[in-house]
């Protein structure tokens, strides 16, 4: 997550200071780097997926379980058993990152993918070495999981050793999760204590809740214990009507499943940002797995709004709720968002598209303009700059402009979009334009996660070799991004799709033919003329002429996503809040126990191992590659894990 840069960083008081100083450096940066890059032609394609994982521990003995905040000890074990390998262990084809919370780490390629159909084979098998990997510095009854979040996030002690949360603390101010979760890097702490004082006040996050027949007994319950935490006067104004959050944890605490491509020169690169940034929503309503937040059962499937909330560092000026103050502009959304504009000079994205507002830093746009960058591009860029850098590190105020791109980094990295185009880094030439995926929510097995990995990656090849055309007005993609939120939106909404996603002769320019569609049909066709994405992937191979073995494995992955697509295959959020409204326990009040937890989460572990086959959920597709293919954690005697730790 960002840049971990070694340095001090400043509180918000001192680094506010020096906004206009990372701002006009980092367009001097970008400056530096565009004219540097923009002439590559013909890159090679290379891509990969970043992985992040949750620990989790449970005990046997009480039928509960919680996060060992590890992660640190556990990445330190896995970077010295790497070191340790010689080059020619598989186990060297991984890299391993750390992540916003101590109960998180992150997993990618070592090595970068290459275009060749062959390598798709390999994304699986990467994926169960990560976690046969991990599995080896885990504690008897740790495991790890595939999950967005935690179902009992921000629940009384679901974080070991047990930590109390500190509402008048230095840096969240959480009364739910205490800041000891937090990552110890000094970049963590000050981007979460930073968004709270530039906003004026701690984040407020609030997601509707499931409503069941005794639902509002556990939302007395929730305003019981908060008025005990912080006081009757404190909470007033509170959606306590919701699940309600309040702090940077709950959002950056979910992991998710993200691919990067480089593109073989920066208007592929630009185009394949558009194209992606419509198919986001589509990819996340496919891949949801969050249904379940602070032991509450949400009415709404997916991360994206939770995360959204949880780094909106906009006061309230800046949302519209009071008048400005100088030097505020209305800005419509939170740094983490869906685009707001698109930035192709293709012929195919016409001004029409970029139908929202986009607000933009006039001083950066007219320097961007004054060096040549056309319109799209300058507007990208300014509207990146119209958000303060969070994390100034002291140590880097005075860069060289033409070899380093801190302060370009600073404000890119913390602009988190559901895609996110990526200027060639400073110190590395051999890396170039990239596109970022980032909108797919993490699902149990490693099949799953590879199936929809290899699916997006197919698609930018087939959007590339078959002329696909998505566009369409960008308030259209924000409105699908709306819809993907739904409970169970697979089965119960439709999207916005261009019929006419094919660019022949004649009609390469034509306005879109826009209309509501399933998910299933958007995927699979709707047998009235529209050739869904899997006949577009799979004209892409017969094209490569892929056959034999890699077609035939390929062939299972888009099989699973066209059953999982028309809902004949549940989604992970709809299968997991099945299972809560089955458990004998539930008690029809939107809650999920402890023990409830302990059962979903053990149920979890049995699929992601291949102990249990779920067929409502996968269809016999990944139960026996992961019974053939992933190692389970140490085993867990009752006598060897308690509560007390």
């Amino acid at each position: 997550m960002g840049l971990l840069e070694a340095g001090t960083p400043m509180e918000w008081e001192e680094a506010k200071k020096y906004a206009c100083h990372v701002r006009e450096n980092g367009l001097q940066q970008f400056l530096a780097l565009y004219h540097k890059h923009v002439g590559q032609k013909d890159v090679l394609l290379r891509w990969g997926d970043e992985v992040e994982y949750f620990v989790c521990r449970m005990c046997p003995v009480d039928e509960i379980a919680w996060l060992p905040l590890r992660a640190h000890e556990i990445l330190a074990g896995l970077h010295e058993f790497a070191e340790s390998l010689p080059h020619t262990n598989c186990a060297k084809s991984i890299t391993w990152h750390p992540e916003y919370a101590q109960w998180m780490l992150e997993g990618t390629p070592g090595q970068p993918y290459r275009e060749q159909a062959e390598d798709l084979l390999e994304v699986e098998k990467n994926m169960v070495l990560r976690r046969q990997c991990i599995q080896k510095f885990l504690k008897q009854g740790e495991n790890i999981l595939t999950l967005p979040v935690f179902p009992l996030i921000g629940a009384p002690y679901f974080v070991r050793p047990k930590l109390e949360p500190n509402p008048e603390g230095p840096v969240s101010r959480s009364a739910y999760i205490p800041d000891e979760a937090i990552n110890p890097h000094p970049r963590f702490a000050t981007l979460t204590a930073n968004i709270r004082k530039r906003r004026g006040e701690k984040v407020c996050i609030s997601v509707p809740i499931y409503k069941d027949e005794n639902t509002a007994a556990t939302l007395a319950k929730q305003r019981e214990d908060l008025v005990q935490r912080l006081g009757e006067e404190a909470i007033e104004g509170l959606p306590l009507d919701s699940i309600y959050m309040d702090c940077m944890a709950f959002g950056m605490g979910a992991g998710c499943l993200q691919m990067t491509f480089q593109a073989t020169d920066i208007d592929d690169a630009r185009f394949l940002y558009d194209q992606l940034a419509i198919i986001a929503p589509y990819m996340l309503a496919l891949t949801a797995a969050s249904p379940i937040w602070k032991g509450m059962l949400a009415d709404t499937d997916v991360r994206w709004d939770v995360i959204s909330a949880s780094v909106d560092d906009r006061p309230k000026g800046e949302r519209g709720e009071a008048a400005r103050e100088e030097g505020e502009r209305l800005i419509p959304k939170s740094r983490y968002s869906s685009i707001d504009c698109f930035i192709s000079t293709s012929p195919l994205c016409k001004d029409q598209f970029n139908d929202v507002e986009c607000v933009v830093d006039e001083k950066s746009l007219e320097l961007l303009l004054k060096e040549g960058i056309d319109r799209r591009l300058a507007n990208h860029v300014a509207h990146l700059f119209i958000r303060d850098p969070l994390v100034v590190f002291r140590e880097k105020l005075e860069q060289d402009n033409t070899t380093a791109n801190d302060h370009f980094e600073n404000l890119q990295s913390t602009n988190w979009n559901t895609v996110r185009f990526k200027v060639p880094p400073a110190a590395q030439d051999n890396i170039q334009w990239r596109v970022e995926f980032r909108s797919m929510e993490l699902n149990l097995t490693d099949f799953e996660n590879a199936a929809h990995t290899v699916f997006v990656m197919l698609l930018t090849r087939a959007i590339s070799s078959e002329g696909l055309n998505f566009y369409m007005p960008i308030s259209f993609v924000d409105t699908n991004m709306k819809r993907a939120h739904s409970r169970n939106a697979i089965k119960n909404e439709k999207f916005w799709m261009r019929r006419n996603k094919f660019c022949e002769a004649g009609n390469c320019e034509a306005d879109p033919d826009l209309a509501e569609m399933t998910l299933g049909e958007i995927i699979n066709g709707d047998g009235q003329g529209f050739l869904g994405l899997n006949h577009c992937i799979r004209k892409h191979l017969d094209m490569i002429e892929c056959l034999g073995p890699t077609r035939a494995h390929i062939e299972r992955y888009l099989e699973f996503i066209g059953k999982r697509a028309s809902g004949e295959l549940l989604s992970t959020a709809e299968w997991m809040r099945q299972y809560v409204l089955a458990h004998p326990q539930y008690a029809k009040d939107s809650a999920v126990t402890e023990k409830i937890n302990y059962d979903l989460l053990k149920t979890c572990l049995d699929v992601s191992h291949g102990d249990l086959e779920a067929p409502e959920l996968l269809g016999g597709f990944a139960c026996a590659a992961s019974r053939k293919l992933t190692m389970r954690p140490p085993p867990c005697g009752a006598a060897a894990v308690t509560n007390t730790n």
